[in-house]
């Protein structure tokens, strides 16, 4: 049987624990109750664009994906209508360093200028590459329009044009970033070979 336990911290947070020893490895998994449902009709692909911008660094971590590789682990997210997912893979003996890092990009991460600009460009590509320029590419855009008339899961999670994307303010951004990415609005999960009394 699988033993799972769960804590909730004082800021909200939810903690969910899986003790694993039959692998030295471990996975912090870090999910958001925000996705592309939490949007407008006017600014639609902000939960998919604060999902690249969690790795532009933050207050104490200016380079999120470069720490991961040092502590020998890999990372990665991913973005649906309902939920924003991050996950780190690593040695368990590393797994402070994962909690660390999800723990400062939650409440400091950097919304600068640049960094905006830089995703901003990175998902106009992506929507462009899969969505535009990709044989029948816009078939979700069309479906979930003919599924859906006034519920935000018309749109796909990237957002519904590609204007949208290329002319949001970043002030809207970052309160898209302050309303969803709290403790309270987070789970994390634990799996591994790690103890709880040092996490």
């Amino acid at each position: 049987m699988i033993n799972i336990e769960k804590h909730k911290l004082n800021n909200g947070l939810t903690i969910l624990l899986c003790r694993n020893s039959c692998s030295n490895m471990a996975v912090v998994n870090t999910l958001y109750k925000v996705g592309s449902r939490n949007e407008n009709f006017e600014h639609t692909g902000l939960a998919h664009l604060l999902e690249h911008l969690m790795f532009s660094g933050s207050k104490n971590a200016p380079k999120f994906d470069t720490i991961v590789e040092e502590a020998s682990g890999i990372n990665n997210a991913w973005t649906s209508e309902d939920i924003t997912n991050y996950y780190e893979i690593l040695p368990s003996n590393n797994i402070e360093t994962a909690l660390f890092l999800e723990a400062d990009r939650m409440r400091g991460l950097s919304l600068s200028e640049k960094s905006v600009e830089i995703q901003r460009s990175v998902v106009c590509e992506e929507f462009k590459q899969r969505y535009l320029n990709a044989p029948y590419g816009d078939l979700w855009h069309v479906f979930k329009q003919l599924s859906y008339k006034l519920h935000p899961y018309r749109w796909p999670a990237i957002g519904k044009a590609l204007e949208d994307i290329e002319n949001v303010d970043s002030d809207i951004i970052k309160d898209f970033y302050n309303t969803y990415y709290h403790p309270n609005n987070a789970i994390i999960s634990v799996v591994g070979n790690v103890d709880a009394d040092n996490l």
